[in-house]
């Protein structure tokens, strides 16, 4: 297969595995009624598969694109009579834990184990710190209020608590995933029909979920 192709083909299949998820396992965590429980899941889930997209790729530029395709399948909403910020607000949290990510992507598969916990609770702190910078232009421009800004006490559980508890689920998640590919023979073959179905079936799930 072409270099590029192959290159490609795996980016869509990382971002569009992304939205898939987003628009299923996301939406479905931001019906329980526990407060940022969201965020603390899908951020780890979110990593793992930016970890595996490094390591077929490694590119930190692929791991953007696949950040930016997941943030734009969730911009399928905007066709539909939803709350713009409500769409916003999650394509900008894909944009900032892709970046954390790609930031410290290096500390992320490294075999230091303290390189890796660091790598991970630090990601999963400063996406949460920029998202609350976030919310904090969106309050001046429209007067809305998030929940996580409400108060100094919602805004360090939303950072520094749920930030530590998502980054140790995420280190948690990736050395069982580890453990499950040293007992198995399975491996990931990506191709583009299979980067195409699954754009395909993340576009048809964000809209129809």
């Amino acid at each position: 297969m072409n270099r590029n192709i192959a290159l490609i083909s795996t980016i869509v299949f990382f971002g569009a595995f992304w939205g898939v998820l987003e628009a299923t396992l996301g939406y479905l965590l931001h019906l329980i009624p526990v407060p940022f429980l969201a965020g603390s899941i899908m951020f780890p889930l979110a990593t793992l598969i930016l970890i595996y997209a490094f390591k077929h790729t490694n590119s930190k530029k692929a791991l953007l694109a696949v950040g930016v395709i997941a943030a734009s399948i969730k911009a399928l909403n905007f066709f539909m009579p939803m709350n713009h910020w409500g769409i916003i607000n999650p394509m900008i949290s894909i944009v900032l834990e892709t970046l954390m990510v790609v930031a410290v992507a290096n500390f992320l598969i490294s075999r230091n184990l303290k390189h890796q916990i660091l790598g991970f609770v630090g990601a999963s702190v400063a996406w949460r710190g920029a998202y609350l910078v976030w919310f904090g232009v969106q309050f001046a421009a429209t007067g809305f209020l998030a929940e996580q800004v409400s108060s100094f006490g919602n805004a360090l559980t939303f950072t520094v608590l749920q930030g530590v508890f998502s980054g140790a689920l995420a280190f948690a998640l990736l050395r069982g995933f580890t453990f499950f590919e040293t007992r198995s023979a399975l491996s990931l073959r990506i191709r583009p029909i299979g980067a195409t179905f699954m754009l395909a079936l993340a576009a048809v799930l964000t809209v129809l979920l």
